[in-house]
């Protein structure tokens, strides 16, 4: 999504367009880059902690927070119940952005190959090696979607669910209250039965997709109806600068906080919490998290103004691109720490680093538009 979608979906303040949507993309970006770094280091048994973020203290991850906004940003945006476009105009721009995305995807697995072929243990923690031994043959798997490399299969499961966002806008705009019913029914099905899932994925574990479309449209789906009907734009109307609207947030935020960290204090395990299958409890924190943050915006909207949340604005502005060069920073950060720096303070030092070359395209990717578009 462009920073102009956004603009459409969210409602404006004082003149000013609201970017609360663009810096949580943003902060849920920056998340997804040095977590997948992380995916890298802990699984060559990395020494020290892990760079602090949510992850550590929640049940979800900034997967859920993509997904969420994604969802509201194309309902928001390209299904606006005021001006009620046809399904089928809808049915052409999600395809149209469904074939960009494949494309995308394509291009960053051909630019990350060569690194693969460069690290033994990067093909091997990235499922590569399943390519590079199989041969030119296997491309196939990957054209088909049948087998993705690490930090991809993300971008898959947003193809699937775009390829099939039409079915559910028919449902929506000829019953809402049935086409949110028929997407939580497939969601508790998913969940409840794990062989309900697509054949393929990472070639190792059950062979079925790490994030199952079948659970996760239900993020995805709902918040497409809650953007359909501007949800967010109300929701910020009445929390402007009204204190009361951070109380329930904050309650539910730091409920399910202690309930995490408990799991380690008195030595249990929440149910529920599946990434897969996408849990109730990870639907429930990250749905938390989104609102906690989003009312602290909407409560004092010169933080909106403030640096570092105008540089987070940017890098959610272009979600797409912005998410594309994450993954190829992941692994190339990756690709140093394991052939070259395997210690803990290069780790910290590759992770800021990919966070600010990430802030540094966004910059420059918005100053080309804009040269381009002059």
């Amino acid at each position: 999504m462009t920073s102009r979608d956004s603009n459409d979906s969210s409602g404006q303040r004082r003149g000013q367009r609201d970017a609360s949507i663009d810096i949580l993309r943003g902060l849920a970006l920056i998340t997804i880059t040095i977590n997948h770094i992380t995916g890298f280091t802990d699984r060559m048994h990395m020494v020290g902690m892990q760079f602090p973020t949510l992850t550590l203290w929640g049940f979800s991850s900034a997967a859920e927070i993509f997904f969420l906004l994604s969802g509201y940003l194309i309902g928001a945006v390209y299904f606006r119940a005021d001006k009620d476009p046809s399904v089928l105009s809808f049915a052409d721009k999600v395809w149209r952005r469904a074939g960009k995305l494949y494309a995308y995807n394509l291009g960053l697995f051909l630019v990350l190959l060569p690194l693969c072929l460069m690290s033994a243990d990067l093909a091997r923690l990235s499922f590569y090696n399943w390519f590079i031994k199989g041969g030119p043959a296997t491309i196939a798997d990957f054209l088909i979607l049948y087998i993705q490399p690490y930090c991809l299969e993300i971008l898959v499961t947003y193809m699937v669910l775009l390829a099939t966002a039409p079915a559910f806008a028919f449902l929506l705009r000829l019953q809402p209250f049935m086409a949110l019913a028929v997407s939580a029914g497939l969601y508790w099905f998913a969940h409840e039965h794990g062989w309900f899932n697509i054949v393929g994925g990472s070639p190792l574990g059950d062979w079925r997709w790490n994030f199952n479309p079948a659970s996760w449209q239900l993020i995805f789906f709902g918040a497409m109806a809650a953007g359909r009907y501007r949800l967010l734009a109300r929701m910020e109307r009445r929390a402007e600068g009204d204190w009361r609207w951070l109380v329930p947030p904050i309650l539910i935020f730091a409920g399910l906080t202690v309930l995490f960290l408990a799991q380690d204090w008195l030595s249990f395990q929440v149910q529920y919490q599946s990434k897969i299958r996408i849990g109730p409890v990870r639907v429930a924190h990250a749905l938390s998290v989104c609102w906690l943050i989003m009312s602290i915006l909407w409560m004092w909207p010169r933080l909106q103004r403030l640096w570092p949340m105008r540089q987070c604005a940017v890098i959610g502005s272009n979600s797409l691109q912005t998410f594309v060069v994450s993954v190829a920073l992941s692994y190339a950060a990756g690709f140093l720490w394991i052939e070259y720096l395997p210690f803990h303070a290069a780790y910290i030092a590759l992770c800021i680093a990919s966070v600010v070359l990430l802030g540094s395209f966004a910059n420059l990717y918005i100053w080309w538009k804009r040269r381009r578009a002059a």
